[in-house]
């Protein structure tokens, strides 16, 4: 049967879906991805496109297309055909591999052979050229993947095209989840680092493995986890090194985490264009917040906003600091990710009395 996805790459005020939400369409039906509604202005547009793609026309040349619109806000589309994994679209051989190779892998310890077996379905084994990347910083990511042969680095690129490394990923190891798990782009660029073997699940096959073993969402929890912990260290000890870093590959809330779970105590200097924050923390925690004329936790979250700028930590301890915020760090890193996710989503920055003017680009 033909499928295809209609993702929703924009939107305006629309009350239904925001960006990555999905309609399938399946002719003569129509249904939301992940129990999404429906929208019948929406379909109404988006389905003329179908008897063309059937036609052989391709997606780009819709790219995106407009929902038509109402009172209440607008969004714009774009198609994508949905592979049509079945059972039997691998061989036996193939399946028996893939099962062999993920019941040795301790992310799928635990997990019952029957499940194992029907998991084994939804996994497709590819040969990556070294090079190669398999996930995009600033692209959404539309698999999960497991080393199975080779090594995959992980690396970033400042403005000016400068490479860091941040973590070389064995057989074993897996990449991918975070963008499909939070829908956000993907924050670093992951390549084969020489030829390597990998385990592709796809997005739509991810959640479905989820749902067949949900146990696997708990050792996920625990690689996040010690990635977080992995990373922690290693800003912590640039930072050690005197190092001038940048938000660029460093972004705030990567930067105030690494910094509270290892117990910093110092000054945090920041300086973005003709801007400057000066930022206190005694083990772990924020005193002291200063951007001009702002302060406390309204200059924080003004911070977590900032895209680009340089930075530097200098280790001193005030014997007399007083706390000028009232919020605890992590639930100011909370609430300054929520706020600048809703600024992404709807282009407005919610102001509090004294307001904050939107993240810098």
């Amino acid at each position: 049967m033909f499928q295809i996805h209609a993702v929703c790459d924009e939107d305006k005020g629309c009350p239904l879906y925001r960006r990555e939400a999905r309609l399938e369409f399946s002719p003569p039906t129509v249904s939301g991805v992940d129990g999404l509604p429906v929208c019948a202005i929406a379909v109404e547009n988006l389905q003329k496109v179908i008897p063309r793609l059937q036609a052989g026309q391709p997606a780009s040349a819709f790219a995106h297309t407009y929902c038509g619109g109402c009172p209440a806000g607008k969004s714009w589309w774009t198609f994508q055909p949905v592979s049509q994994e079945t059972e039997a679209s691998a061989s036996p051989a193939a399946s028996q591999f893939i099962l062999n190779s993920i019941s040795k892998m301790k992310m799928f310890t635990g997990v019952h052979m029957a499940k194992l077996m029907r998991i084994a379905r939804l996994i497709k084994g590819t040969r990556v050229p070294a090079g190669r990347p398999l996930i995009t910083r600033g692209k959404h990511g539309d698999a999960f993947f497991i080393v199975l042969e080779g090594e995959c680095e992980v690396v970033q690129q400042d403005d000016n095209q400068v490479e860091s490394t941040l973590a070389t990923l064995p057989a074993g190891e897996c990449f991918g989840e975070m963008s499909l798990i939070t829908g956000e782009p993907a924050s670093a660029t992951v390549r084969a680092k020489g030829d390597v073997t990998v385990l592709a699940v796809s997005k739509e096959n991810f959640n479905q493995m989820l749902g067949i073993a949900p146990e696997i969402a708990i050792t996920l929890a625990r690689i996040l986890a010690n990635r977080l912990a992995r990373t922690g260290r290693w800003v912590i000890d640039e930072l050690k090194k005197g190092i001038i870093g940048r938000l660029e590959l460093i972004p705030p809330g990567e930067l105030i985490q690494a910094m509270n779970v290892n117990g910093q105590t110092g000054m945090l200097i920041v300086q973005n264009a003709d801007k400057a924050l000066q930022m206190y923390l005694h083990d772990g925690q924020v005193h002291e917040v200063k951007m001009g004329e702002k302060d406390g936790e309204e200059a924080f979250f003004e911070f977590m906003g900032w895209a680009r700028g340089n930075f530097r930590f200098e280790p001193v301890r005030r014997e007399q600091s007083v706390k000028q915020v009232s919020m605890d760090t992590v639930g100011m890193l909370l609430e300054g990710m929520r706020r600048v996710d809703e600024f992404r989503q709807t282009g407005v920055w919610r102001k509090p009395e004294g307001g904050a003017p939107p993240p810098q680009a």
